[in-house]
């Protein structure tokens, strides 16, 4: 397999006239809609927001669970709402006791949530003892219960009637409880979060549409977990989204004027990244107590101490996170071949229970692959794990039950228990009969939907974004692969860690948080294609489009840099190696004992280098001047050369590599395969027109980077109609090539020798 540092998959031109034709949207909407799976007419139609959310009724068991609750109530028994101390759990339990109260039992019902560290999750036995001797006649579980059965046995023993209602995968064992609402045990499944099907348990007791404000507590949950914003998820936000920025929810409110956002101006991002990670900090920090009480409480003073409260915890939370995540990449198991296992388990002693799953979807990210990470305890462990797209993550891990204690998830997320083992042992066993599909992903870099240049953008376009929110898994906001010239760059903010981009014949203004650094390689006039997203900026009330870069593909930064001939004695401590073909890339970085950046290696093990090298794990790197270099500018104490540059451009981009201080070395300047080799690779109109006849013949193409030009202009001898055309301008790599060739002409490696330093160390 290849490596694709961008990619998408490809959609049939016709099927995209033929939706845009009948189902009356423009060609990127019929585009936009093919790539998130909607096949028919009346999927489009379904994802109209203001539509009704489906029969509460339609839950397996909502009936029973209505019957019960009422009998109780009406006989004047007390409730106790049992929850779970994540995001969903916690608005789950705030809807179901906020609408009971509003039913008139607000005195009869109570909640409570069990403390990460002491009881782990789920319904547990203690949790079950401690309501029967509270005189509770009912135990209602909200986003959790389905896989805890020895507690339901320990409730049906009591005399204490439970109702489970929760979204996660069930066990092959049942919980025996007077109902069980899960939409896991209907088909086809409804993937409602957990604070969804408490949102349908309330609309089913109250027969008629609860206040505004659940729908604003329960979208808070359906972002935060992460499950599909399609269809009643989608309704459910949308109207939730409404409610809170009309204010409708006093504790959201406040969440956003602790961080000096306005609330009328929430979108489903911000509850996923400003809203859900602090009520989330509460439970991973050990007491979910104040992010239940910020739902529940009205009165002013007290949810400002709240919310307050709650950015404090999830500031220490983040400290906690980049502590653990440093130590993650030390204890990152490999196989006996030096590479990441395909399923990776990364433990460590002393480790916060509370952030493991976080830092899972860290290393998720940058290794392309699914990741579990676990906080031993003495003989015991308790772990996260994070799946990618695509992949069954419970059905996969309960094919290794007998690994784990105590199993529970969903497809895209799971949580275990179980005892202290070799993690190489457990990922190799994890890594094992993995699907094609999920091994594919670690050659992927970064998906995209459509490429578009900076002065085709359509003028609809940004209109055409709003009347699609709102976004989120399953139907996420649309990736643009932007190509353009860098009009004008500058950094932003106190530490210049912020970038901010203008393009030649493009309107649209470009931010890319945190990455500031990248600010030297993208010089005026130099080409540049970056991943992004298309948001509204507010500026003094008005609001305007804005590209928020998460990738950014431009030049290298270049340092004027003294020639020293030979080697350092004694070789420093980080040193970058520049050889002249892959080959030399295996071989000296086994003579030397170095890491061999190779980009025929995964992406994900590209990126795994590259991070460890930045926390110095990685000293020495071995690269080839012919391909991609790694990011890590500033980096190393010396770079050396042992191969002549192809010209004096790359020996100056060579050199910010070096941190200040540092030295570039060349061993030898008399190399003349350099100029023959840049020949063989100069990429032509004519040598790529040839390229495309041959592959268009099937037969076989010569040592030439042109493929990956094709697939960047969307190329392929199969799907290509006869005339078809692209402009190989509108390729970034061609247009690199092409100024390669250039600097190759025009600025030869002509350098003086600085000085006559022998050569030590490396025959």
């Amino acid at each position: 397999m290849k490596n694709q540092l961008f990619w998408h998959s490809w959609v049939d031109p016709h099927e995209i006239a033929r939706v845009q034709e009948s189902w009356g949207v423009s060609r990127f909407g019929a585009e936009f809609l093919l790539r998130r799976g909607f096949e028919t007419r009346d999927d489009w139609d379904a994802l109209d927001p203001r539509l009704p959310l489906s029969a509460p009724s339609s839950l397996p068991d909502m009936d029973k669970a209505v019957w019960v609750i009422r009998h109780v109530l009406k006989q004047g028994g007390r409730v106790r709402v049992y929850g779970d101390y994540d995001a969903d759990g916690v608005t789950a339990t705030a809807v179901l006791v906020r609408g009971l109260g509003l039913l008139g039992h607000a005195r009869q019902v109570d909640w409570y949530i069990p403390n990460r560290f002491d009881e782990g999750y789920g319904l547990n036995p203690e949790a079950v003892w401690r309501a029967h001797q509270d005189g509770v006649q009912l135990l209602v579980t909200v986003d959790c219960g389905s896989s805890s059965p020895e507690a339901a046995d320990l409730a049906r023993s009591l005399g204490l009637l439970l109702v489970i209602t929760d979204h996660h995968a069930l066990p092959s064992r049942i919980p025996d409880a007077e109902a069980l609402v899960n939409p896991e045990r209907q088909e086809p499944v409804d993937r409602l979060s957990g604070a969804g099907v408490a949102l349908q348990l309330v609309r089913a007791l109250m027969e008629d549409e609860p206040p505004e404000m659940l729908y604003g507590i329960a979208a808070v949950g359906t972002v935060a977990d992460v499950v599909p914003i399609t269809h009643n998820n989608r309704r459910l936000v949308a109207r939730g989204l409404s409610a809170i920025q009309s204010g409708a929810v006093p504790g959201v409110s406040r969440l956003f004027e602790r961080e000096g956002r306005p609330v009328d101006r929430a979108s489903a991002s911000d509850l996923g990244f400003l809203v859900g990670p602090r009520l989330n900090a509460a439970g991973r920090m050990g007491d979910a107590e104040a992010a239940v009480r910020l739902l529940l409480e009205d009165d002013g003073a007290v949810l400002a101490e709240l919310a307050d409260m709650l950015s404090q915890l999830n500031r220490e939370r983040r400290r906690i996170e980049r502590e653990m995540t440093e130590e993650a990449w030390e204890r990152l198991p490999r196989t006996p071949a030096g590479m990441v296992y395909p399923f990776p388990v990364i433990a460590g002693s002393g480790w916060h229970e509370g952030v493991v799953g976080i830092v899972a979807s860290r290393f998720r990210e940058w290794l392309r692959r699914p990741v579990a990470v676990v906080a031993w305890e003495e003989d015991r462990g308790k772990g996260s794990a994070r799946s990618v797209p695509g992949f069954n993550l419970i059905q996969h891990l309960r094919g290794s039950s007998e690994l784990f204690a105590k199993l529970g998830g969903h497809p895209g997320a799971a949580g275990f228990s179980l005892r202290r083992q070799d993690t190489g042992g457990l990922s190799a066993r994890l890594s094992e009969n993995l699907p094609a599909a999920v091994i594919a992903q670690q050659y992927q870099g970064y998906g995209y939907d459509m490429a578009l240049d900076a002065g085709d953008v359509p003028a609809t376009l940004w209109d055409e974004l709003r009347r699609l929110e709102p976004f989120g898994q399953a139907f996420q906001a649309p990736r643009f692969l932007v190509r353009g010239t860098v009009r004008q760059v500058r950094t932003m903010g106190s530490e210049h860690s912020h970038l901010s981009l203008e393009l030649q014949d493009h309107a649209i203004r470009a931010v890319g948080f945190n990455l500031g650094a990248l600010k030297p390689g993208l010089a005026p006039g130099s080409p540049v294609r970056f991943l992004a997203t298309l948001e509204t900026n507010w500026y003094r009330g008005e609001a305007s489009p804005q590209w928020r870069m998460d990738v950014v593909d431009g030049g290298a930064p270049r340092r004027e840099a003294a020639v020293h001939e030979g080697l350092p004695h004694p070789l420093p401590e980080r040193v970058l190696w520049v050889v002249d073909a892959d080959r030399a890339v295996k071989e000296w970085s086994q003579k030397l004992g170095a890491a061999g950046y190779l980009t025929s290696l995964p992406i994900g093990e590209l990126m795994r280098l590259e991070e460890q090298a930045r926390r110095g794990m990685v000293q020495q790197l071995v690269v080839s001047q012919w391909r991609p270099w790694p990011r890590l500018w500033d980096w190393c104490d010396a770079v050396i050369w042992l191969c002549r540059p192809r010209n004096q451009v790359k020996w100056e981009e060579s050199a910010a590599l070096a941190r200040e201080g540092g030295t570039v070395w060349l061993k030898s300047s008399h190399d003349t395969r350099v100029e023959v080799k840049a020949e063989r690779l100069r990429l032509t109109r004519e040598r790529l027109g040839r390229h495309w006849r041959l592959w268009q013949r099937q037969q076989r193409v010569g040592l030439l980077p042109g493929r990956a030009v094709f697939d960047e202009l969307d190329l392929h001898p199969g799907r290509m109609r006869a005339g078809e055309r692209r402009p190989l301008e509108q390729s970034h790599l061609y247009r690199r090539a092409v100024i390669e060739s250039m600097n190759d002409v025009e600025c030869p490696f002509t350098a003086p020798i600085a000085g006559e330093e022998e050569m030590h160390g490396v025959d």
